[in-house]
């Protein structure tokens, strides 16, 4: 595992994972009640060279080596890669490997680095989007690795289709990044899991924000 010029950070997530959809129940039906969903991610973040052939030699960028531990009583969902056949052309090429994720800024300004999949905008568009992910039983761990190219390029789906947080470009001000895997209880869908647009109780889990390399930004943010 790469460790160059890292940072450690490592963060714990309790929340509550209740019943997928919006509607009450009515008159006196009741429902189970919803379960804790304890996930830990432990991130070092640094700079380096993607792994495989996919990327030309002296290829570099921003890395995260992670771990994610499900400290939960309940199987979960750990999205693996950006999707890709919701990925944007960019001016660089993006292969589709298990380190491919989305580039963002978030309100306060900071970097994302993520692998999630988005809400779409205005309901159900009859398409079901998904993302690769890993399930994880009560006490199992995934290790995984995300990397994205600098200088960093916005790198998001279409805004007509998914709610993509923050501005719409890079602030050329950024400072620092963070990390985001996006996780869920399993739903118990059958088949390879994947985490879809409507899979419920979807949120992320981020690192500790670490500093942007030198010259991380540039032109195509």
């Amino acid at each position: 595992m790469r460790l160059g010029r890292a940072l450690t950070a490592a963060v714990a997530v309790t929340a509550l994972a209740g019943c997928g959809g919006d509607d009450e129940p009515a008159g006196d039906q009741t429902t189970a009640p919803p379960a804790a969903l304890d996930v830990a991610l432990d991130a070092q973040l640094g700079a380096g060279a993607p792994t495989g052939p996919e990327y030309p030699p002296g290829t570099s960028g921003l890395v995260a080596d992670y771990t994610v531990t499900n400290n939960a009583d309940v199987a979960v969902l750990v999205v693996q890669r950006r999707p890709a056949d919701i990925t944007p052309e960019v001016d660089v090429p993006l292969p589709d490997t298990d380190e491919s994720s989305w580039v963002y800024a978030d309100d306060a300004g900071q970097i994302l680095v993520t692998k999630e999949v988005f809400a779409t905008t205005g309901g159900d568009t009859g398409t079901a989007y998904r993302a690769p992910a890993v399930r994880l039983e009560p006490g199992e761990t995934v290790t995984g690795r995300a990397f994205t190219l600098t200088p960093l390029r916005r790198i998001a789906p279409d805004a007509g289709t998914f709610e993509v947080p923050g501005p719409s470009t890079l602030p050329d001000d950024a400072t620092s990044w963070s990390f985001c895997v996006q996780v869920a209880p399993d739903p118990g869908e059958s088949g390879e899991p994947t985490m879809a647009d409507h899979t419920p109780d979807r949120r992320l889990v981020c690192s500790t924000p670490a500093d942007l390399p030198p010259d991380a930004l540039g032109a195509g943010s």
